[in-house]
């Protein structure tokens, strides 16, 4: 179940915006586009992973042998299947994955992905800022 998100534009567009966001990150992923992953990841997040990794975030989200592997077996069935909303965040759910975002101005970008629910506490990611 959606929840409306306040602003100008209404819930469905919202959800749209959040799941496109979602589709076009993982389409980045399985064209092995570091760069367009990582303009698509909050700042915060792609400074994250960069400091795990070692490397710049557009070669750790390829090469990197824990977080590469783990966003290419999600994006290669990353098919959503909830979308929720909540003003400024939002939660997106795939055959494979839950994904986090973040509203940016007029768009919305992922705080967190290749998520795993965990029973009774945080979700455990493994890209996140």
């Amino acid at each position: 179940m959606a929840t409306l998100a306040a602003g100008c534009a209404g819930p469905g567009v919202m959800e749209s915006d959040a799941e496109a966001s979602v589709t076009d990150f993982y389409a980045a992923v399985a064209a092995r586009d570091g760069q367009a992953v990582c303009d698509l990841l909050l700042p915060d997040a792609a400074d994250a992973l960069e400091q795990d990794a070692g490397a710049p975030c557009a070669t750790a989200v390829v090469e990197d042998p824990q977080v590469g592997p783990a966003l290419a077996h999600r994006a290669a069935d990353a098919t959503v299947s909830e979308v929720h909303v909540s003003g400024t965040q939002a939660q997106v759910v795939t055959t494979s994955d839950t994904v986090f975002l973040a509203r940016s101005g007029d768009r919305w970008i992922v705080t967190a992905a290749a998520c795993t629910a965990r029973p009774e506490r945080p979700y455990d990611c493994e890209v996140e800022a």
